[in-house]
């Protein structure tokens, strides 16, 4: 597992944190493959090595796991304000799934009182 090899599906998964990120207001310029920080994780269950890319853009950080049974998993800071829940900050956008079948949703914080 490479890059390279993982260059398509994990532009897929990018492009989906970009246009998920812009519906709360958020544009992620220069969040392309390209300009990632690239390493391999072993997953203790399967044995086999996973990629890890990383990004910080303008103060918010974005990692992306790509596992070898084509699942992935990233994470976008937004460090926002919720648009429709002002009792609530967006901290971060989470997208997982397959390439084919990406799910996405803000994590939720609740504002001290």
């Amino acid at each position: 597992m490479t890059p390279e090899s993982m260059r398509a599906e994990g532009e897929l998964v990018l492009a989906r944190i970009c246009s998920e990120a812009a519906l709360f207001g958020v544009t992620l310029t220069g969040l392309v493959w390209s300009a990632g920080r690239f390493d391999r994780q072993r997953d203790p269950a399967s044995g086999e090595d996973a990629l890890i890319v990383v990004w910080k853009l303008d103060g918010r950080r974005v990692q992306l796991t790509l596992r070898p049974d084509g699942n992935v998993f990233a994470e976008c800071d937004l460090l926002i304000d919720h648009p429709q829940k002002p009792k609530f900050w967006m901290d971060t956008l989470t997208v997982w799934g397959t390439a084919s079948a990406l799910k996405a949703e803000p994590n939720l914080i609740e504002k001290p009182v």
